[in-house]
């Protein structure tokens, strides 16, 4: 379907590509290890453990949306969604770890130990920036936030030709589970949900004050705390959850 030349100028511009001199083989790295500032972030907290949050935002009912559409016409309808997230997590300190269709993953660490700004004052203006993005775009994008906080690990994974880094931890299973809460389903606009893991004492012990800030001025959300342990999430162990959903704008 492809020359070698159009591959070659695929990769180039979405993975990142290294030729070897005369020989046919391609090393590819992934992205996120040529750009510096992913670098540089790898280089702080890849390969042990850190506190963080771990967050999944995708679009509800992306595939009604663009059902029938030509390929084209459905890059378009992505396009400032996907590019309006990644300039948000980024300008926050975060880190995005993929996108898959109409998905973004990222994480954003805690950063205190370096005299950094606390994750959780960070991700408060990130979800208010999450907010805005979504009034701008307008009504027929509809955001749901999976978001967790916990313990996480980046790690590399490599392969003959190939390198990226992924994180890691239950933490991202239960941001990914928290996107099918039942409560979210008949919401609109920008919903999600905020979860730790009951077995992670720290991140309990700070459950409540952590929420107060992600869901405060600066987010323009609101909260409610589920009353019992959510414990129905496949493959995540039992949790403690709030649903996060805009203040009402009367």
């Amino acid at each position: 379907m492809f020359g070698k030349k159009e591959v070659f100028e695929w990769l180039s511009h979405r993975a990142g590509v290294k030729r070897l001199d005369k020989m046919p083989l391609i090393d590819v790295t992934k992205a996120l290890e040529l750009n510096k500032p992913s670098r540089s972030f790898i280089d702080s907290f890849g390969k042990h453990d850190i506190w963080g949050f771990a967050g999944f935002i995708d679009l509800v009912d992306f595939s009604k949306q663009v059902m029938g559409l030509p390929n084209k016409a459905m890059s378009d309808y992505l396009a400032p969604f996907l590019k309006g997230l990644v300039d948000l997590v980024n300008s926050h300190y975060g880190l995005v770890d993929k996108t898959i269709g109409d998905e973004v993953m990222f994480i954003l660490p805690d950063m205190e130990e370096d005299g950094g700004v606390p994750a959780v004052l960070e991700m408060g203006q990130l979800l208010g920036g999450i907010y805005d993005l979504q009034k701008q775009l307008g009504e027929k994008y509809s955001f749901r936030i999976g978001l967790a906080y916990g313990g996480l690990y980046i790690d590399q994974v490599c392969g003959v030709g190939y390198s990226e880094w992924t994180t890691v931890g239950e933490v991202v299973n239960l941001a990914k589970r928290l996107h099918i809460l039942k409560e979210l389903k008949d919401l609109g606009g920008v919903k999600g949900a905020f979860g730790v893991l009951c077995h992670e004492q720290y991140a309990m012990e700070y459950f409540e004050s952590i929420l107060s800030i992600i869901a405060g001025v600066a987010s323009r959300m609101t909260h409610k705390i589920l009353k019992d342990p959510v414990t129905n999430l496949k493959g995540v162990s039992a949790a403690r959850c709030a649903l996060l959903v805009p203040k009402s704008e009367d």
